[in-house]
């Protein structure tokens, strides 16, 4: 899960002058467009939830509403409830919105026990490892266990097979190179390591490969 910065871009000119009563579905085409586009530019085309990447084309993902619209229309367009994520159907914003059931990993929630990318950082949150699995951290009080477990059910970025998969090929790469690295010393790969850290902030899948290259440094 990414952490967001939405203040490396300017908040679209269709959301900060839209007259009061407004809703999501009234936007033209165009308006949609320029959401988008600064949604895709603050999160350097990676779905927010996932981390994966996302294509220009914009059937490749959605803009999402955080808080949803059905429930709460006030907030349809708030520039702070507004992110992009990807279409897979068995993760992140597609599947929060299917958790409509009373059990299961399709329970209903509470988007106050979410951990939200816009507010929180997902770092403090969650650990990755370089199998490409993800956990809540073992620190974290009842309250913020609670936030991570739930976030981790409603976007299934935990239990999809796929993103394991994607996570651990995004850090392999980097275990490798610091592997070679240990011949020349521990300041060899400090000295790397320190070399990447801006590298990747803009990778797919950034959070498990920065968490990883964190570990090396004194």
């Amino acid at each position: 899960m990414l952490r967001i910065d939405r203040a490396v871009v300017p908040i679209p000119g269709c959301l900060a002058a839209s007259p009061a009563g407004r809703r999501y579905s009234r936007l033209t085409a165009a308006e949609r467009e320029e959401i988008r586009t600064r949604l895709l530019d603050i999160q350097k085309h990676r779905c927010a939830y996932c981390e994966r990447r996302t294509a220009e084309d914009r059937d490749d993902g959605h803009i999402e509403h955080f808080h949803s619209q059905a429930n709460n229309q006030e907030l349809s367009l708030t520039w702070s409830n507004l992110f992009w994520s990807c279409n897979d159907e068995k993760t992140c914003g597609k599947h929060k919105d299917k958790c409509t059931k009373t059990s299961g990993h399709l329970a209903k929630f509470d988007p106050c026990d979410l951990v939200n990318p816009g507010n929180d950082d997902p770092s403090e949150y969650f650990l990755f490892v370089v199998d490409g699995s993800v956990r809540p951290r073992e620190d974290l009080d009842p309250r913020r266990r609670r936030r991570a477990e739930e976030t981790l059910r409603v976007f299934q970025i935990a239990d999809s097979p796929y993103l394991r998969r994607s996570r651990e090929d995004a850090v392999n790469p980097y275990l490798g190179a610091i592997e070679l690295l240990y011949s020349d010393g521990q300041e060899a790969v400090i000295r790397y390591v320190r070399s990447q850290m801006n590298r990747v902030s803009e990778s797919p899948f950034a959070t498990a490969i920065r968490q990883y290259l964190e570990g090396f440094l004194p």
